[in-house]
């Protein structure tokens, strides 16, 4: 009968600290030295597979479980590799201090508190070497009509060139203040400055504006408001974050009185799907109101009022308002969040809200914009009920406005600009992926995790889900290798492919491993590593954190 070949995946934890000097004993009696680790890897050579949870017990305990594990590289003697056996192209196996903290067996080895060892790995026969950061998700950013990111020129960054002496009052506490003038054609910058003996020094950005260009200049009014004494803030463009998405559109469109205007707004992806059992759509309008008295032809109007309209018509849709959060950029760049946003936010962004926005008329060349972040809260099961199998979104929301005319065809309009700032991206890394990768890898081994409290408890299976935390990142650096079946007369010729997973807390914590590991390979002349690293990350505006996630 044919014996087709398998493929297994196992995982080690390397979230350990950098450790120095723990002595390692025998467990027949008597000192075998010391140890050290750095960031998750023994360092140490010529020791048992012990010593790995030897380090381990001399870590920072949390909760019983050991909260710092280590791995090393260990000969077929099972002693820990020196420099020299790296560089001779000999097998090795990869082995983990235990999860488990507490066994009657034996204080080192078997049970519950034995190493987990890989099989045997000839690095002639490793096909990957490779890493994935740990990458936060990003949000999908969508910008309609005129913003910082389709018109450009949103400020992130600058410093007083000339910045004076004898402004007032002092104050340690960051003030708002509006620019006066600019060199050039941008509008809307807001900022916070702290004065200090006269001093004053630029703390950050409030609103970004729009319509600014590299070392254009602004000059600010002193706090006192005296127009005599000014600062000048040398801007400084985040290039190309806040360059327009698309260089040379016009995005600026002139709404008319007397009309209804339509915006469609499509949500897809997996959370959306999950809420409605198809992709989520709303569309919503804006009348501009009666044309003044007398007027020959329709006039044009304050293209912000239009976006509050739509923003609050989308707001108030039960269908798509759970996946977003909106704000508007007015005609004069300067950023409105919802009615009901926190203070303490609006207070730190200086901002305010669009129910308090005073239209001072349209502006001839000026229009607005609306800011979109594709944005939910899911619900997540906490510990009590904990499955492998329990969900846990990971896709992002992908948004999708157009403006559209009364039968929804969006062909019709091409005078509004939607951009996307940000891509939406999943994150990598996930500690609730991880958690679920060792409990496979535990299964593996015959060490069950049980949905029964009782047996959970008996078999220490808490302490797995204690090892990791849930909601962080976590960075992890893969090994493939096979293990070939060389008299296997009766059925197919093939190999067992084995994926090592090493868990680590960052990058540089996985250091001293990836510099060990590719010294041995190269010994064989094998696979360089590879790196998955993070997308980009956008600047866009700030958003309110969203509510803590729930559990049930």
């Amino acid at each position: 009968m044919a014996y087709f070949n398998h493929a297994f995946k196992k995982t080690f934890l390397a979230t350990g600290a950098t450790i120095a000097s723990v002595p390692i004993t025998n467990p027949a009696g008597g000192s075998l030295g010391t140890a050290s680790a750095t960031g998750g890897y023994m360092t140490t050579a010529s020791l048992p597979t012990y010593a790995l949870n030897q380090i381990a017990a001399a870590s920072t305990q949390v909760n019983g479980n050991l909260a710092n594990n280590y791995v090393g590289f260990f000969t077929r003697d099972m002693l820990s590799v020196t420099t020299q056996q790296l560089t001779e192209c000999c097998p090795l196996y990869l082995v983990g201090s235990a999860i488990y903290c507490e066994d009657k067996i034996s204080p080192f080895l078997g049970g519950y508190q034995e190493t987990n060892k890989s099989k045997l790995i000839n690095p002639r026969y490793v096909s990957r070497f490779y890493s994935v950061d740990s990458c936060p998700p990003s949000n999908n950013v969508v910008h309609v009509g005129s913003t910082y990111a389709s018109l450009g020129g949103g400020v992130t960054g600058g410093a007083i060139s000339v910045a004076g002496v004898g402004y007032g009052p002092n104050s340690a506490t960051p003030i708002l203040v509006d620019t006066i003038t600019t060199s050039g054609t941008g509008t809307g910058l807001t900022l916070f400055i702290t004065i200090a003996a006269g001093v004053p020094t630029v703390t950050g950005i409030a609103s970004l504006g729009k319509g600014y260009e590299f070392n254009d200049t602004v000059t600010i009014v002193s706090p006192t408001g005296t127009p005599t004494t000014l600062a000048t803030y040398t801007i400084l463009i985040a290039t190309p974050a806040i360059a327009p998405v698309i260089p040379g559109t016009d995005c600026c469109k002139e709404f008319l009185c007397g009309e209804t205007y339509n915006l469609r707004l499509d949500v897809k992806g997996s959370p959306a799907l999950r809420f409605l059992d198809h992709n989520a759509y709303y569309t919503a309008t804006a009348y501009t109101g009666c044309c003044p008295a007398g007027a020959i032809a329709p006039t044009p109007v304050d293209s912000t009022e239009v976006m509050i309209l739509w923003a609050n018509d989308l707001l108030n849709s039960p269908i798509v308002s759970p996946f977003f959060q909106i704000a508007i950029q007015d005609e004069t760049g300067v950023i409105w969040y919802a009615p009901g946003t926190n203070a303490a936010f609006l207070a730190a962004e200086g901002a305010d809200t669009w129910d308090n926005y005073v239209s001072p008329g349209h502006t001839t060349g000026a229009c607005a914009g609306l800011i979109f972040n594709g944005a939910y809260v899911d619900t997540r099961f906490g510990d009590c009920t904990f499955q492998i199998s329990d969900f846990y979104e990971k896709q992002p929301i992908n948004l999708y406005p157009s403006e559209v005319d009364l039968n929804g065809d969006p062909c019709e309009f091409t005078g509004i600009c939607v951009v996307n700032e940000c891509l939406g991206s999943q994150a990598m890394g996930l500690g609730e992926s991880v958690l679920r990768d060792i409990i496979l890898s535990e299964s593996y081994r015959q060490n069950f995790f049980s949905s029964d409290f009782r047996i959970r408890e008996i078999t220490q299976g808490n302490q797995i889900v204690n090892a990791i935390n849930r909601q962080a990142l976590y960075y992890r650096t893969y090994l493939q290798h096979s293990v070939p079946r060389f008299n296997n007369p009766s059925g197919t010729f093939d190999n067992d492919q084995y994926l090592l997973e090493v868990i680590f807390t960052s990058a540089a914590s996985a250091t001293t491993f990836e510099t060990n590991a590719t010294t041995w390979l190269d010994g064989c002349g094998v696979c360089e590593i590879e790196n998955f690293d993070c997308l980009s990350t956008c600047s866009s505006i700030a958003f309110p954190a969203l509510p803590a996630q729930c559990g049930i």
